[in-house]
């Protein structure tokens, strides 16, 4: 296994950063402010020049309101994974609906796959 550059890392996590950070519509300054960290120091670990604490990370996706891992995921110049996403936004919905209709649910997606299948 190849061991990658601590600056290439840095660079590869503070992309995925920056590009989250974008696609939530937060400012350096407005995210930083959320989350309770310094501007200055934020600047820095999204521009690749700091490594962060995992308390500080803790606080940058309660901010986002995202998992850790995304920020993790996938390679910066490269999308994240649709797939995970998708399954993120799917059990995301199911923690809202009660008890009842998670059964009405979980019915109609296994007939929905058996539909599927057998059309193929």
């Amino acid at each position: 296994m190849d061991i990658i550059p601590k600056e290439e890392l840095l660079k590869w996590f503070s992309q995925n950063l920056k590009r989250i950070r974008k696609e939530k519509g937060y400012s350096q300054e407005a995210l930083s402010e959320i989350a309770g960290i310094d501007l200055s120091y934020y600047g820095a670990v999204e521009r690749g020049q700091r490594a962060i604490t995992i308390y500080k990370l803790f606080q940058i996706t309660n901010a986002l309101g995202i998992p850790m891992r995304y920020l993790f995921s996938g390679e910066p110049s490269r999308p994240q994974d649709e797939r995970e996403d998708n399954f993120e936004e799917l059990i995301k919905f199911l923690r809202k609906i009660d008890g009842q209709d998670l059964v009405f649910f979980k019915n109609l997606l296994e007939k929905l796959i058996e539909w599927k299948n057998a059309a193929l």
